[in-house]
């Protein structure tokens, strides 16, 4: 069985979510790291690396002109409605508890 104690030292992600795969000193599967891969793989990578808009209409253009939404689908619907759709994904407050959810 491996083992692993990383007491004291700040990790990346990579290196948390490896440790999912390794056995704490009780030899018990280590589900904590994964969370904490989850949270280090946000400060680390994503935060960094978002893109903060003014409006919604500025977002869901930078959306479809860098192709992540399709142009042809959401003109099938009002502003308005989507609109609220955001509005309801939102309200969600979504987050990922696992790394591999993130990833």
């Amino acid at each position: 069985m491996t083992t692993t104690d990383a007491r004291g030292q700040q990790l990346d992600y990579h290196s948390l979510n490896a440790m999912l795969n390794l056995y704490d000193s009780n030899g018990s599967i280590q589900f904590d790291k994964d969370r904490e891969a989850a949270n280090q793989y946000f400060l680390q990578h994503v935060n960094q690396n978002t893109v903060y808009f003014h409006d919604l209409e500025e977002k869901v253009g930078y959306l479809v002109d860098n192709e992540y939404y399709d142009k042809a689908v959401l003109d099938k619907y009002d502003d308005e409605f989507v609109k609220d759709l955001f509005k309801q994904a939102y309200a969600k407050k979504f987050r990922f508890q696992t790394f591999l959810g993130a990833f």
